[in-house]
């Protein structure tokens, strides 16, 4: 059987791998780390590892989000300033509605 302590390392030496090949690839590593969790996720046969989601909002998403944001360029999030903000307003209205639609039909959100 495989120690938490076993895991946690193999998973920082995925963790460190897959930024070695996002900064050879050229893309943001916050993308390629989502992506393979999800399929590290989908894998048979792997231990589960489960987290409160809690600590994954206080601990796993605010440096995840950092490190995106130091590595964003402020000229192209200026330039895409308009679309990036309408579409973040219009994800909160068209989800708001959604739910408030949903709830009245058993859903059991309320």
């Amino acid at each position: 059987m495989i120690s938490t302590i076993q895991i946690l390392v193999l998973l920082l030496a995925v963790v460190a791998a897959v930024a070695v090949l996002a900064a050879r690839l050229k893309i943001p590593s916050a993308i390629l780390l989502v992506l393979t969790g999800v399929v590290l996720a989908l894998v048979p046969g792997l231990p589960t590892l489960e987290l409160a989601p809690e600590l994954v909002l206080l601990l796993v998403l605010p440096p995840v989000i950092y490190a995106s944001a130091v590595a964003m360029s402020w000229r192209e999030f200026r330039f895409n300033l308009r679309p990036i903000s309408l579409l973040a307003v219009g994800c909160v209205v068209f989800t708001t509605i959604a739910v408030a639609a949903a709830n009245p039909l058993g859903a059991g959100l309320a």
